[in-house]
């Protein structure tokens, strides 16, 4: 007899990870939910899921490194749904650089409300980036007083020091801000360094708790020979200057960037945009095998606008000659991961030499944490804050809470934003001894008497964001990314296989005609008796519900197992049942904190 089929039975847990953009969210945006408003024409209800658990979700649609698309399971079919895109037309049209600064407040589900009673108790938050901001707005709508202490005169953390401006709109960015200023017990000192204007010891004396989440802003280098050379540089540096201060000039510098990461490709680009005549970027990566960390999106716009790239070749040596750099020698390499899945390249056969006259490291990122040396706070063996407890991001200092990069390591914005929302939890937890507060989902299980999706769906192609061409030393601020028209967001938000919807069985009326699996164009159905299956105890307490044995049911029974991977969503089971057994049914969602 052939092997047995291994089954599980859905539960609560299965039917939430279902929708698996959901899941992929780190802060579990619906974005499902959004897309099906979008095609149905209900912006505001669409822009509204969106920015329902993110306060960054007009940031989210334009640079986002959009994790719902890699859980999307639409991939599985062709390629994913553009989800971070369509949230850039939403947000285009309902978020807060349209000016209603007050109106996306609403929106959020997060604990408490848009105007809370005042509780008597503040917080502290050191680090004005998405991190800070997003524990300053769930904090604010629990009512508590809360000042943000920012090192530099605009806040935003990466969002304004590192991503380059011809990316990401400032104007989207302060709107983003200010809507969360606009809780008036939200304050926010701008220039205050805090170890030098003020002490960590000040803060915790000033507030009844106090979060950190300053980021990684500091470049690493990498010691090869020479990289102490006068014109070689950390690329975070660079990026600070190119977006905060004066743009070098580098039209007499042939640019050399180490790294194969989304910071180096900004880097590269922003090179270009200095003038540089030519641009090369070497990396361990090998863009062929799905090694580079860089995003497509940096990858395919850097390609367009010039980038050599050399990827596969590892920094041997900053070769000078006479004081001056004259390039940098690589060799080939052999592989990157080990066999376990661990970083450990290999550098072996040639080696050759990439001319240049200055070369730029995006190869790593650190923070300057000098003003805790006297706190009292633990630190890991990266340098980074550790964290005590993981549900509430507390450190070894009961009062004092931590997020973002300095607490995880490098991640997404989305993923400081998810930070930014856990601690801030975690100090209402702390502050009113009590246990923090979890999102949950509802879920409400419907069938639907008619189903009529057509084919056209399946069929229609990913289409990307229109880039406009761009000469990036002439107009380095020029933004090149085009939102989509309205048609065209329809159109590629009704790619979204619904995954929230699935064929279901009533036993009592199937007459095993086998039509539903044979009509089901992705093999997503199949039948099987229930001695070919094994699926635990779960299986047998319901085989005994049905047969009152569970022998009984394994001589008689025959189940339907269906496959949540494959099914496209099509409806033509429920089309061909002929005694309406076969049903398509929905599971309508709720999401709360409690």
């Amino acid at each position: 007899m052939a092997d047995k089929v291994n089954v599980e039975l859905p539960d609560q847990a299965y039917y939430e990870a279902e929708v698996a953009c959901r899941s992929a969210c780190p802060v579990n945006t619906d974005a499902r939910g959004y897309l099906l408003a979008t095609v149905a024409g209900d912006y505001e209800k669409a822009y509204a899921i969106s920015r329902a658990t993110n306060p960054f979700a007009s940031i989210c649609g334009k640079v986002c490194g959009a994790p719902c698309e890699k859980g999307c399971r639409r991939s599985d079919v062709d390629e994913a749904v553009v989800i971070r895109n369509i949230k850039g037309f939403l947000t285009d049209k309902r978020g807060p650089e349209t000016g209603d600064l007050i109106t996306p407040l609403t929106y959020s589900i997060a604990p408490g409300s848009v105007n809370p009673e005042l509780n008597g108790r503040s917080v502290g938050i050191i680090g004005g980036g998405c991190a800070g901001y997003t524990c300053a707005h769930d904090l604010a709508r629990l009512g508590y007083a809360v000042t943000i202490y920012e090192r530099w005169e605009k806040s935003g953390g990466q969002l304004v020091q590192g991503v380059p401006i011809n990316r990401l709109s400032r104007k989207v960015v302060a709107n983003e801000l200010a809507s969360i200023e606009m809780f008036e017990h939200v304050v926010v000192k701008n220039g205050v360094d805090v170890g030098k204007d003020i002490t960590m010891e000040e803060i915790e004396e000033a507030h009844d708790a106090v979060f950190i989440g300053v980021g990684l802003a500091q470049g690493r280098s990498i010691p090869i020979g020479n990289y102490d050379h006068p014109d070689v540089h950390k690329g975070l540096d660079f990026l600070f200057d190119f977006n905060m201060r004066d743009r070098w000039d580098l039209s007499t510098r042939r640019a050399i960037v180490i790294g194969g990461g989304d910071v180096a490709f900004d880097v590269a680009r922003s090179a270009l945009r200095c003038g540089s005549p030519e641009v090369n970027l070497a990396c361990l990566e090998r863009e062929h095998l799905g090694e580079m960390p860089g995003s497509k999106d940096e990858r395919e716009g850097g390609r367009r606008e010039g980038v050599t790239f050399n990827d596969g070749w590892g920094p041997e040596e900053i070769v000078v000659e006479d004081g001056k750099i004259k390039g940098l020698r690589v060799k080939q390499v052999q592989r990157v991961y080990d066999e376990d899945g661990r970083f450990s390249p290999v550098l072996e056969g040639e080696s050759r030499l990439i001319e240049g006259d200055a070369v730029f490291m995006a190869v790593g990122q650190a923070s300057d944490l000098t003003f805790l040396e006297e706190a009292g706070i633990k630190m890991t063996q990266q340098g980074w804050v550790k964290i005590e407890d993981t549900e509430t991001l507390q450190t070894s200092k009961p009062n004092v809470f931590v997020g973002g990069d300095i607490a995880h390591g490098p991640k997404l914005f989305i993923d400081a934003v998810a930070s930014g929302s856990k601690a801030a939890r975690g100090i209402h937890a702390y502050l009113t001894d009590t246990e923090p507060l979890k999102l949950q989902r509802k879920i409400t299980f419907k069938d639907m008497p008619e189903y009529g999706r057509t084919s056209g769906y399946v069929d229609e192609e990913r289409e990307e964001r229109d880039e406009l061409p761009v000469e990036p030393a002439k107009d380095p601020e020029f933004n090149t990314t085009l939102e989509y028209a309205e048609a065209e967001a329809k159109e590629q938000a009704g790619r979204c296989l619904e995954c929230h919807i699935h064929p279901t069985f009533e036993a009592d009326i199937c007459i095993l005609c086998g039509g539903c699996v044979d009509v089901c164009p992705s093999y997503c159905l199949s039948m099987k008796t229930v001695d070919r299956v094994e699926g635990g105890e779960s299986l047998k307490v319901l085989a005994e519900m049905e047969f009152g044995d569970m022998a009984v049911a394994q001589e008689q029974g025959s189940v339907m197992l269906f496959d949540p991977l494959k099914c496209i969503r099509c409806g033509m089971c429920a089309q061909k049942c002929p005694t309406g057994a076969c049903k398509m049914s929905v599971n309508e969602f709720e999401d709360c904190f409690a």
